[in-house]
């Protein structure tokens, strides 16, 4: 999360070519906090947790894709005003939504068996 708010000229320079490096960082990030976010709510049940998805699973797993988006758009937004040499990105908000869509699906997959 610091390196999000870090000036331009302070970042260091990984050139990699399959895809850039800082949308793979923004896809982990945006997924681990979809991931994580939903074992905290989710854990914190004193129930098991069911194994069909019911309806405040369901607003649940919508509020945490609002949260990541709000999250990601708010950081973008902080970056193009307010710290030197950052720059607005749409590319990393479409990132950022990717990766927290997908930890959220990952976790409807996978996650309720690791808690």
């Amino acid at each position: 999360m610091s390196l999000s708010l870090t000036p331009g000229d302070q970042l260091p320079v990984i050139e990699w070519e399959l895809i850039s490096i800082s949308s793979l960082a923004h896809f982990c990030f945006y997924f681990g906090l979809a991931f994580l976010m939903l074992i905290g709510f989710l854990s914190t049940k004193k129930n098991k947790i069911e194994k069909k998805m019911n309806l405040s699973n369901f607003r649940l797993y919508l509020g945490i894709v609002l949260a990541g988006i709000i999250i990601g758009y708010s950081i973008e937004l902080i970056q193009g005003n307010f710290i030197y040499r950052r720059y607005y990105d749409l590319e990393d908000v479409v990132v950022n939504t990717i990766g927290t869509v997908f930890g959220v699906i990952s976790y409807t997959l996978i996650g309720r068996k690791l808690v």
